[in-house]
């Protein structure tokens, strides 16, 4: 298919894509996180988390992502155009047209 018989997408093809995206990244999120626990009897337990550690890497990741959002969007929504200033002058137009 070349790039002059591609069509726009559709709803539904846009919400197969988002389901999609979900499932895969859930997925491979949910297979590293599995990946990180030893199975081995050998391995040391390791210390339980506390709660201001819970707090500070789900408060503390979600602020941040807000931050570089935040920022993100001040960024790019500037615009560069400065209009003139209006003008006091005024202008008499010739009575001849």
């Amino acid at each position: 298919m070349g790039a002059t018989t591609m069509r726009a997408m559709r709803t539904p093809a846009r919400a197969l894509t988002v389901v999609a995206t979900f499932v895969i990244t859930f997925v491979a999120g949910s297979m590293s996180a599995h990946a990180d626990a030893p199975i081995s009897p050998d391995w040391p337990k390791p210390e339980p988390a506390s709660t201001l550690d819970h707090i500070l890497l789900f408060g503390g990741a979600t602020l941040g992502l807000i931050v570089v959002i935040s920022l993100f969007a001040l960024l790019t929504a500037r615009t560069n155009y400065v209009p003139p200033a209006p003008s006091t002058d005024v202008e008499k137009a010739d009575t001849h047209h």
